[in-house]
């Protein structure tokens, strides 16, 4: 609903003219000013058009446009030309004014408002503010509306106090706020989508065979990519979308002679049509041709195409069109640009007019002068079927503006960009590339002569058999014929189709270089890795080492100061518990002995004294081993608590270490 607002407002404001194209016509009369151009053509217009304000229009829309000017005197036509008339296009000039100087301004002065009246505003996000701001409130604006009702928040009361405190004082600054608002009502209005979109569910739309093969990728890929964005973009508005039986009988004819074609050890490409060169091309099997042609039907029922049934009867007379003179017109059209029809040609033509009559049939008698109540309609990319079509039924009736049965797919996808102007620029984008690529090909006459050259030189063995295939059916010759004789026939020579094998080798070569020096390069960054890794391995290893080292080293420091302090310790334990009990056992040993010599006579020795000397010696042999064992228990008691302290304090120096890297991460 808004943009049918802004719409109106475009319109009451008297921006828009008396239609559209009037609006566009000033700007391009500005731009012929400012490039002080004095003769101009649809192109150049175009371009220029799009250098200015990066909006690229569609060459048909801006024929019309032009049309304006011829009808307003400021163009004469010569030939598709225009010659300028500056005196008469003064009227239509606009002079440029001071808008940076007013916009800056109004920034200024409502950032000052802002800051007035207490309210937050950044100055790197005022101008987006203003410039979103103005997308809601640009018709109420100039339509002086009540826009206190619109306010629902605090920066919205903002903008709109500040504009109406503007109004109130008169102020200079309030007729530049006006002059922004009606300029960004026009700038979308010249782009003016509608809320909803256009309905064309009742219209049954027929794809001629050559949109069909274009679809099925059988085109220059630009062409392809632009007729599927049109089919989606026919989806997108409820178009029904169909192929006549006839022309689908057609299609399967073309592939399946076309599949033979691209089989044969006679494939030539100055002959081969595009489905032919499509299966070639693309390196098919017999089997993969096979299924492509068989799941036809599928592959268009995927694009939302049913193949209509017309059960034709050559003998019906219920709104039927006279079939001879479609034909004989048509043909006439093709004489008057100097083309004669082969007997192929002729049959395609009788193929388009059967599908013309029965568009008619569809249609019961049914007129109508929009395209969407048209009821039936078949979409040709070809440009002198859809112009006798529209001749054909001007001449049917004495009411102009009737929509023929037969439209070009151009024509068609045009209307489409002006219900929908921003979503269609892609397809005359994808359009213009398509005719740029057709240009590139070579022409019928240049690869006549290079096939006729070609057979020459096989026929003196100047080429080989294997060689003569190749020439003659690869791919790639198209392009190379391209490159050397740069789509000029004066410079095809005899010697043409060396040149061409030297520059296909000459691709190949430089793309194998290409291919090779990248993965040189590759193989160089690869090995670049390895050292890398190789190198950092060999750091880690070193380091580790050096650890181990340390750590090695630490222990032997460790174990040395343990030994020695069990040697200590170890001694002192030794004298307090086994030295000194030992030292009392030996003295009173002794004293026994001497006590027991000096009482007993050494001339009368029993043998009780030979039992004492035994147990003494025993004795003195139990205090000896004793005093060892004793002296092994006091050193292992204290080598066991010696590291078992040592093993606590490591422990705990772990667990600091630890807890000092966690509270560090």
């Amino acid at each position: 609903m808004r943009n049918m607002i802004k719409l109106y407002a475009a319109f009451k404001a008297g921006y828009l003219g008396e239609n559209l194209f009037d609006t566009y016509f000033s700007f391009f009369a500005n731009i012929i000013k400012n490039k002080d151009l004095n003769i101009i053509n649809d192109v150049d217009l175009a371009k220029a058009f799009e250098d200015e304000y990066g909006i690229k229009l569609p060459l048909f829309f801006v024929r019309q446009v032009l049309s304006v000017g011829v009808q307003k005197k400021c163009f004469i036509e010569v030939h598709g030309r225009y010659n300028v008339e500056k005196k008469a296009l003064l009227d239509f000039q606009f002079e440029n004014t001071s808008f940076s100087r007013h916009w800056e301004e109004l920034k200024k002065q409502f950032l000052n408002y802002c800051n007035n009246i207490e309210m937050e505003m950044h100055e790197s996000e005022l101008e987006d503010y203003i410039l979103n701001i103005l997308d809601n409130t640009d018709d109420l604006i100039l339509l002086s509306s009540d826009i206190d009702n619109e306010t629902n928040n605090l920066k919205g009361y903002a903008w709109f106090s500040f504009v109406k405190e503007q109004a109130e004082q008169k102020t200079e600054l309030y007729e530049f706020i006006v002059a922004v608002s009606a300029s960004n009502i026009l700038r979308e209005a010249l782009f003016f989508s509608s809320d909803t979109k256009p309905d064309y569910s009742d219209l049954h739309v027929y794809l001629d065979s050559p949109i069909i093969f274009a679809l099925l990728g059988m085109d220059e890929e630009p062409r392809t990519t632009s007729y599927q964005l049109l089919v989606k973009n026919m989806l997108d508005v409820g178009c029904n979308l169909h192929v006549l039986d006839h022309n689908f009988q057609e299609i399967e004819g073309i592939l399946s002679g076309a599949a033979a074609w691209a089989e044969s050890t006679r494939y030539d490409i100055r002959k081969a049509n595009n489905a032919a060169r499509f299966f070639h091309d693309s390196n098919m099997t017999s089997q993969e041709i096979t299924e492509f042609c068989v799941n036809l039907e599928k592959r268009l029922s995927d694009y939302n195409i049913s193949i209509q049934s017309t059960n034709y009867d050559i003998y019906q007379h219920q709104f039927q069109e006279d079939e001879n003179i479609l034909f004989d017109m048509i043909q006439g059209r093709y004489r008057e640009h100097g083309y004669e029809l082969t007997s192929e040609k002729e049959q395609t033509i009788r193929v388009d007019v059967r599908s013309i009559v029965m568009i008619y049939r569809e249609r019961r008698g049914q007129t109508a002068n929009r395209i969407q109540k048209a009821k039936h309609l078949m979409l040709t990319s070809n440009n002198a079927i859809a112009n006798v079509s529209k001749l054909y039924e001007s001449n049917k009736s004495n009411n102009s503006g009737h929509i023929p049965a037969c439209v070009s797919a151009d024509i068609f996808g045009a209307i489409l960009w002006l219900n929908t102007p921003l979503n269609m620029m892609e397809y005359q984008k994808q359009k213009l590339l398509a005719d740029c690529y057709k240009l590139l090909r070579p022409n019928q006459q240049l690869l006549d002569r290079y096939i006729h050259s070609l057979d020459e030189a096989r026929k003196s063995d100047e080429i080989d058999e294997k060689k003569f295939l190749f020439l003659r059916s690869h791919r790639a010759v198209l392009s190379s014929l391209m490159n050397v004789t740069k789509g000029d026939y004066a410079r095809f020579n005899s010697h043409t189709h060396r040149e061409v094998y030297d520059d296909i080798i000459s691709r190949s070569l430089k793309e194998y270089r290409d291919e090779n020096e990248a993965h040189q390069k590759t193989q160089s960054e690869l090995r670049e890795t390895q050292q890398k890794a190789m190198e950092e391995k060999k750091k880690s290893d070193q380091i580790i080492e050096k650890l181990t080292n340390e750590i090695e080293q630490r222990n032997e420091r460790d174990e040395q100061e343990i030994q020695n302090k069990i040697k200590f310790y170890g001694k002192i334990c030794t004298i307090l518990c086994v030295g000194i009990p030992y030292i009392a056992a030996s003295c009173v040993l002794e004293i026994f002995k001497e006590i027991y010599i000096n009482f007993t006579d050494a001339e009368d020795i029993a043998y009780y004294d030979v039992i004492w000397l035994v147990v003494v010696v025993l004795i003195t042999i139990a205090l000896s081993a004793g005093f060892k064992k004793g002296k092994k228990l006091c050193f292992g008691w204290v080598e066991k608590i010696l590291r078992h302290k040592t093993g606590e304090v490591k422990e705990l120096a772990l667990v600091n270490k630890n807890w000092t890297q966690k509270s560090k991460n």
